[in-house]
């Protein structure tokens, strides 16, 4: 059991960061934005008790770490349903169990990637002054936060239509970042968006990092709105796909 699920993690592993969807929206798609964002307002600006530099880091950070829960697992997941893997995968010696675990323990290895990819690039390139101490700290609330977004791809994993997934999934990463105030701050956006925007998961996800980069601690609401969704996303899904299985 435990060489089956080392060589699933394994093969999910490679899977993901040798597609180029990874690469291109999980890395480069990110960092593009990062660059520009933190460019166009200036590195060295004073926001939220911050700079822009590091502020747009952690936004743009936690909003690659959602996209690619939800299209590198969410997605991933609704074509493998689709496409009969699913069905298939219960005829052979691998449990469902150990099968979802893989996947589950490889998105995270991944994220990880991500967070440290993401994070030494910014690092680098604008000589980013943070203490060690927030450096982990920023990366390990972003890595455990995603676990959320991971609940949330399961569940968009459930559509049976592929092609209504991905375009479910685009929405929701877009939308989750514009209203949760990742690539701008909620201040500068209209007021019904800020009221709505200030109750998002993606907000609070990247609100607990802007916590911690200004030298506080992650708010209470932040830790709050998060695991509940998560429970949430993780429980709805988890009804859905047994129901299937019982039909």
């Amino acid at each position: 059991m435990l060489h089956m699920f080392v060589a699933q993690t394994k093969a999910e592993s490679i899977r993901i960061v040798r597609s180029p969807f990874f690469l291109l929206f999980s890395i480069a798609m990110p960092l593009a934005f990062y660059f520009l964002f933190a460019s166009m307002n200036g590195v060295d600006q004073s926001i939220q008790s911050t700079t822009w530099g590091v502020f747009s880091l952690m936004s743009m950070t936690a909003f690659s770490l959602i996209g690619t829960a939800v299209s590198q697992f969410g997605i991933r997941l609704s074509f493998e349903h689709q496409d009969g893997w699913v069905r298939l995968v219960k005829l052979t010696p691998l449990s469902p169990a150990v099968w979802i675990a893989s996947k589950i323990v490889s998105q995270m290895a991944v994220h990880l990637i991500v967070i440290v990819v993401i994070f030494l690039s910014a690092g680098l390139v604008h000589d980013i002054q943070l203490t060690a101490g927030q450096w982990i700290a920023c990366g390990l609330w972003l890595w455990i936060g995603s676990i959320s977004f991971l609940a949330l791809g399961a569940l968009l994993g459930t559509l049976k239509n592929a092609n209504t997934s991905v375009a479910i999934g685009n929405v929701l990463q877009m939308g989750l970042a514009i209203m949760g105030g990742l690539w701008m701050p909620l201040s500068t956006l209209p007021s019904w968006m800020g009221s709505v925007g200030e109750w998002l998961p993606s907000h609070r996800y990247a609100n607990g990092a802007w916590n911690m980069i200004a030298g506080k601690n992650p708010a209470s609401i932040d830790f709050i709105i998060l695991t509940g969704c998560g429970l949430f996303f993780m429980l709805v899904s988890i009804y859905i796909y047994n129901r299937r299985d019982a039909v």
